[in-house]
């Protein structure tokens, strides 16, 4: 490291220090909440369980958090990074109201299905199709899927039943039913592919699932479709949730501004939604050519080195980055040349989520943040806290810092971080006041 670097990353440290000194982050032993990126508990929780989702967060960790914050029962509760619907579905399990938004058409829909209420003829409906289409012993394929790699994913037997099912749902004159039989279709996708999700994409499986013929797959779904039923008959949703299919770094209004915030942004951890999630984006028919996936980044947060994005909202970007990490990454040997506009690009478009945020708070609302740190040239990129300096300087005040754990990095990463530097590798969730006007 050079003399210059070496004087660079200690006026870093020392930033880094008066933030701690100021934010007093707290944690690395589990107190009140769970880790809120752990989606384990949904997978056992009615209706959260409908549509696995790695980045989701728990539950109990939205009903805790709510339920902390609450002032009034017509609170509104706002994700604005809102997945497959947690934030949304918690809240109207506690009875309030809520609205999500997010640029992930396959988020929007898993969240629109989940959030939706059922009445009780439509269930009666629902229970004798799933009936109708246990009955049915083979379906013709009536449609395609363009894209030779995700064909590749499936054994040729599981790829046409999927086909066929797909066929078949898309000939159901209900929408409900339809959109019904599609999530549970696609939340099947993983465990019957030969690949399986892993780090910013796939991997091949080392044991394969067996082959599925059309009746075998069928199975599958109707068990799918069967707690679907049991979900929605156990299930009170006293809240509505209204959902926004669009990016929040454009400007937009709610119908009412937001009293409690609870939200994930994408990490700067360099992983692409559209490469993680791009089976179930083309099997779900949210991808139909390739143009699809390049709208789908240009609406995303700059989060990833694999697409170059349009240079945009600047003025909201950080000196931290700007001045001091980005002047010494520059002396690196980074693994891409796209590490270091992708990290100007992820502030920036953090200072303009939480600048279009504030126009749609009330007074004193509450919010919260969960990120992740990262490591890049051996230099920590201590989001939490400068995601919280950023915030304070639009107008919004800090309450509390806490972390859930400990991140690791890559070991090529690691070993370059002193063990002081090592406790700024961690996952956080920001507690923000809004308190002002903006700046």
């Amino acid at each position: 490291m050079t003399q210059e670097n070496k004087i660079l990353k200690a006026r870093l440290m020392d930033v880094y220090q008066a933030l701690e000194n100021k934010y007093n982050p707290m944690g690395l032993t589990i107190g009140t909440y769970d880790t809120p990126v752990n989606f384990n508990e949904s997978l056992r929780t009615p209706i959260h369980r409908w549509y696995g989702y790695k980045e989701g967060f728990s539950p109990s960790f939205v009903n805790e958090f709510v339920s902390k914050y609450s002032r009034s029962s017509e609170d509104i509760i706002f994700d604005p990074f809102g997945g497959v619907g947690t934030t949304g579905l918690e809240a109207n399990k506690m009875g309030y109201n809520a609205y999500l938004m997010d640029v992930n058409p396959l988020g929007i829909f898993a969240s629109t299905v989940k959030t939706r209420h059922y009445s009780d003829i439509e269930v009666e409906h629902f229970v004798n199709e799933i009936n109708l289409f246990e009955s049915i012993e083979k379906w013709p394929i009536t449609l395609s899927i363009d894209n030779k790699t995700i064909v590749k994913y499936f054994d040729e037997t599981t790829w046409n039943s999927l086909l066929q099912i797909k066929s078949y749902i898309s000939k159901r004159g209900d929408e409900t039913v339809r959109n019904l039989f599609s999530l549970a279709l696609l939340s099947l996708i993983e465990e019957i592919s030969t690949h399986h999700k892993n780090g910013n994409g796939v991997k091949k499986k080392r044991m394969l699932p067996k082959p599925l013929s059309f009746s075998a797959l069928k199975e599958k779904l109707v068990g799918r479709l069967s707690m679907y039923i049991g979900d929605i008959k156990n299930t009170n949703l006293k809240g509505e949730t209204t959902i926004f299919y669009q990016s929040n770094l454009e400007g937009y209004a709610l119908p009412s501004k937001a009293d409690i915030v609870l939200t994930s942004p994408p990490y700067a951890n360099c992983f692409d939604y559209s490469k993680v999630y791009l089976t179930e984006l083309w099997v779900g028919g949210f991808f139909t050519t390739k143009e699809d996936q390049k709208l789908f980044r240009d609406k995303s947060v700059i989060s990833h080195v694999h697409y170059r994005w349009n240079p945009r909202n600047e003025t909201y970007g950080t000196d931290i980055i700007n001045n001091l990490i980005v002047p010494i990454l520059e002396k690196k040997d980074l693994w891409s040349n796209n590490i270091i506009p992708m990290l100007k690009g992820y502030f920036s478009d953090m200072g303009k989520f939480l600048f279009n945020l504030s126009k749609n708070l009330n007074e004193g609302a509450t919010v919260g943040i969960v990120v992740g740190n990262s490591v890049y040239g051996g230099t920590p990129i201590a989001t939490d806290v400068i995601l919280a300096r950023q915030a304070e300087e639009l107008g919004y005040k800090c309450i509390n810092i806490k972390v859930y754990r400990k991140v690791i990095a890559s070991s090529q990463q690691m070993i370059l971080l002193s063990d002081y530097e090592k406790k700024y590798v961690r996952e956080s969730l920001v507690v923000l006041k809004w308190i002002g006007e903006t700046k």
